[in-house]
């Protein structure tokens, strides 16, 4: 299945899943009560749309430049990251009970998938060296700031400092990644973006920016083509 039929699988599952979001909400309105499952349900659903949007992410960098590897990892690990979030949400009992470690291990996947998405939208956007460069480094910020909350989750650690490193760390992430398509924006026009997408006898198809350039408007589902004259 090409990434975009599974594009379109994907925006029409979120589709269904906030139609199935909304009947919920509304059953809880007409019962004049709002239980732990409907919570629960929506939450599920909620970690469907998270993972699923990473997935996504990740299959589209999969596809493209050196970046490849990081993009199947991402896939690989969506599934499981969602297979331990539902663990946590049924498992969660809103009195304070229930099982922790299954919670713990909850907001682990949760952090620890939010890093790929970080990494892999970042490099997606990223059309020039700096946005790039400031992609990479908001993931490894993003890294090692998720590695400390993982680990704060599990030990509860209550130092001061570990809790001034971890928002350094995370306030860096943050800034790495809305800073990066800033910076692309006013980099963008002196950086050549000339890309060679197809070549046939010397002649070279170039994506380009403009003024140059053809500004060719395509239908729904239609590619360009480069091919000789019969």
């Amino acid at each position: 299945m090409s990434r975009l039929r599974l594009a379109r699988v994907f925006w029409i599952g979120a589709a269904a899943i906030l139609v199935a979001a909304a009947l919920v909400a509304l059953g809880a309105v007409v019962r004049g009560d709002f239980s732990e499952n409907d919570g629960r349900i929506l939450v599920t659903l909620a970690a469907l749309l998270y993972t699923g949007g990473s997935a996504l992410a990740g299959l589209a960098l999969a596809e493209r430049g050196p970046a490849r590897p990081l993009g199947r990892v991402v896939v690989v690990v969506a599934p499981i990251c969602l297979a331990l979030v539902a663990w946590g949400i049924w498992a969660f009992v809103f009195d304070g009970g229930g099982d922790h470690d299954a919670t713990r291990a909850a907001w682990s996947a949760v952090l620890a998938l939010l890093v790929g998405l970080i990494a892999t939208t970042g490099l997606l956007l990223a059309r020039t060296r700096v946005a790039a460069t400031l992609a990479w480094a908001a993931a490894i910020f993003a890294g090692c700031a998720a590695a400390l909350s993982i680990v704060g989750i599990w030990a509860e650690p209550e130092a001061d400092a570990y809790v001034k490193v971890l928002a350094a760390l995370w306030i860096l992430a943050a800034l790495c990644y809305f800073l990066a398509p800033v910076l692309q924006r006013f980099t963008g026009t002196t950086e050549s973006a000339d890309r060679v997408l197809a070549e046939l006898d010397g002649i070279e198809l170039v994506a380009t920016r403009p003024p140059r350039g053809l500004d060719a408007q395509l239908a729904r589902g239609e590619r360009l083509e480069l091919r000789r004259r019969s």
